[in-house]
């Protein structure tokens, strides 16, 4: 099963930070998740919102804003607002990092409420870069991503992400050409994750920090959970697996 840091060691780190994402490996994940956006000039950022505010003393969507203006950002957290490790990084840099260990990267698309333009073919073009295809699952909750990422590099895995209830979900995902279903866990069961297996689609939930709810998705064959505390998910996966 994969441990993947949810935006990072994001539970006592900043988060989708450099620093976030070296302490979830050190954590003992297998896995690292992080959310894409597209600046003013075009460039890659790792950050979860559309608008900086929440994570960094600042405000504006990173959609106007440049690499350099978006670099400048202190971050929110006081502990952590001399770090340079806590500056919004370039999804290059996480790629570099990713590149070093033997982990899954989870990239999720933020095109459900910005439809960055080309957005698709830059992530997938600077993961070709990269060379690091095997070690890549491109999510979103914009179906339209996940069908044109599979229209691009079929052979690079992706993840449908939701939140509601869907009909079908399992049917839906596989018209997508999908790899995998990424379910918010109050919509998970056991009978789900089996029928998506009978399916050929994996199963990773988010996002998953009691431990009462990872041992049970353990048991009932999650193959992958996100959680804001890699280590305590480690802890639990060497104690049940």
């Amino acid at each position: 099963m994969i441990n993947f840091a949810h935006r990072g060691a994001s539970g006592d780190y900043p988060e989708n930070t450099l620093l976030a994402f070296k302490e979830g490996i050190k954590a003992g994940a297998n896995g690292l998740e992080l959310d894409v956006h597209k600046t003013k000039d075009g460039k890659l950022v790792v950050i979860h919102d559309e608008d900086v505010e929440r994570t960094f003393q600042a405000r504006g969507l990173v959609k106007d804003l440049t690499l350099d203006e978006l670099r400048a950002l202190t971050c929110r957290k006081q502990l952590f607002k001399d770090s340079k490790e806590c500056r919004v990084p370039t999804l290059e840099e996480v790629l570099e990092l990713v590149k070093k260990h033997p982990v899954t990267l989870n990239i999720e698309l933020k095109t459900d409420v910005i439809p960055y333009n080309r957005i698709e073919e830059d992530v997938i073009r600077l993961i070709k870069a990269y060379q690091v295809q095997d070690q890549i699952l491109i999510s979103s909750f914009n179906p339209k991503s996940i069908k044109r990422c599979k229209e691009i590099a079929p052979y690079i895995k992706t993840g449908f992400l939701y939140h509601k209830p869907i009909d079908q979900v399992i049917q839906y995902a596989k018209s997508l050409q999908a790899d995998a279903i990424h379910p918010d866990l109050k919509l998970v069961s056991e009978a789900l994750i089996k029928e998506a297996h009978e399916n050929q689609l994996e199963v990773n939930i988010y996002t998953v920090n009691s431990p009462i709810y990872m041992r049970k998705l353990i048991a009932a064959g999650a193959d992958g959970i996100f959680t804001d505390y890699p280590a305590l998910l480690n802890e639990i996966m060497e104690e049940e697996m």
